[in-house]
């Protein structure tokens, strides 16, 4: 073989060598692509599934009726829930921003730092605009630092409830414990002097009938709002003339008014025709008239008015007694709930209210109560109007 022919060969050796090291290079990149590819598809698919993820846990935070926020380690709103927002009136977009620039409430900032520095915060009660939540928090461990998640659980109305209970128990005591005291001193003397003097153990056997009446009356009270609040009492609505409800209710309280040397004063015109349930109504306007002719002192007037507003009526009761504290006003219609003046000194179960708003509720309409004028009490309400046309002669 003659010197070119080597030449030729090593050459041709050369370029196939350099045609494998091409593609060796090539199938290289190639695979390094196809896995660039795969990775940026993977990291969109995670990506995806974050996102799902994070909308599922923002829904499924909004569906919670407390307010919810997740903090990350410096105490940053991760998520927050639309109750949140409300609670707070949180304005804009709170994801990012700190805690208490959010919340303004540092018992809640406190907590959150103790729970992520790893202290152990038990369940705790703040106040958020009069209303109080009870704090449940969960520590959340993460691969370099942790998280928090807050839950925030109104209890306002339970506490209500337990403080509405307590009094409830307390009132009802004290007034089942005049009427038996009174029932067992009036007996005590009966077995002791029976016989005797016949006037008088008529006069006593009189008022133990009358004690017997009163401890009846609170225990029918109660059957009543309980069989108005669960729902079983029947509400039957007809067209009635008012004032033949109102002669009625005043018929009832008739001796009582005489008795105390009280006036009554009926402005109410003879056309007015209202929808109502009349034994109801009846029962709603002699429960207020009794609870005026109970505080209101001798000589004193009760005034009753109307004044038509659209398809309702408005009824006012108004007396000249020593009226009702503003901040009472509202609540003289919970249960058991006596007003702490001079007006609680009177005895009653407290319930005459209760049940006398349930009923006008079930009938659609409101009550409430204002300041009398000049002074006294008001006791307002409203039911519907009736069609005259459909109002029995």
């Amino acid at each position: 073989m003659n010197p070119g022919d080597v030449l030729l060969l090593i050459s041709a050796a050369a370029v196939l060598v350099l045609l494998i090291r091409v593609q060796s290079l090539s199938a290289t990149d190639y695979e390094r692509q196809h896995m660039l590819e795969k990775s940026e598809r993977q990291l969109t698919y995670e990506r995806q599934q974050v996102d799902i993820a994070r909308t599922y846990s923002t829904i499924l935070a909004d569906t919670v009726f407390d307010p919810v926020f997740v903090l990350d380690s410096a105490l940053r709103i991760v998520t927050a829930n639309r109750v949140a927002y409300e609670t707070f009136n949180i304005k804009g977009d709170a994801m990012g921003q700190s805690l208490i620039a959010v919340t303004q409430n540092h018992e809640l900032d406190a907590l959150s730092e103790k729970l992520l520095h790893g202290e152990t915060v038990l369940d705790s009660q703040i106040e958020v605009k009069e209303r109080t939540f009870r704090v449940r928090s969960a520590r959340v461990p993460g691969p370099s630092t942790a998280s928090a998640i807050l839950v925030l659980q109104d209890i306002s109305e339970l506490l209500r409830l337990t403080r509405a209970r307590r009094e409830m128990v307390a009132n009802f005591s004290h007034d089942l414990r005049t009427p038996i005291s009174s029932i067992r001193l009036l007996v005590d003397t009966l077995i002791q002097n029976f016989g005797r003097n016949s006037e008088r153990d008529q006069r006593l056997l009189g008022k133990i009938a009358g004690e017997t009446d009163s401890l009846q009356h609170m225990t029918q009270e109660l059957i009543d709002l309980s069989m108005i609040e669960s729902g079983k009492a029947i509400i039957r609505m007809v067209p009635v003339r008012l004032a033949q409800i109102l002669n009625e209710a005043y018929g009832l309280m008739t001796t009582q008014i005489e008795q105390k040397k009280l006036e009554l004063v009926n402005e109410v015109t003879e056309d007015v025709s209202v929808l109502v349930d009349p034994e109801q109504t009846r029962r709603v306007l002699t429960n207020i008239i009794h609870n005026s002719v109970k505080f209101t002192p001798a000589p004193g007037r009760i005034v009753l008015s109307s004044a038509r507003d659209g398809q309702m009526v408005t009824l006012r009761v108004r007396d000249s007694g020593p009226g009702i504290p503003p901040q009472d006003r509202a609540r003289i219609f919970e249960r058991f709930y006596q007003v702490d003046t001079s007006r609680s000194n009177q005895q009653g179960s407290g319930l005459g209210l209760s049940i006398a708003k349930h009923i006008i509720e079930a009938q659609g309409g409101s009550i409430w109560a204002e300041a009398g004028i000049p002074s006294g009490a008001c006791i307002c309400f409203t039911i519907p109007l009736a069609d005259e046309n459909k109002v029995p002669a």
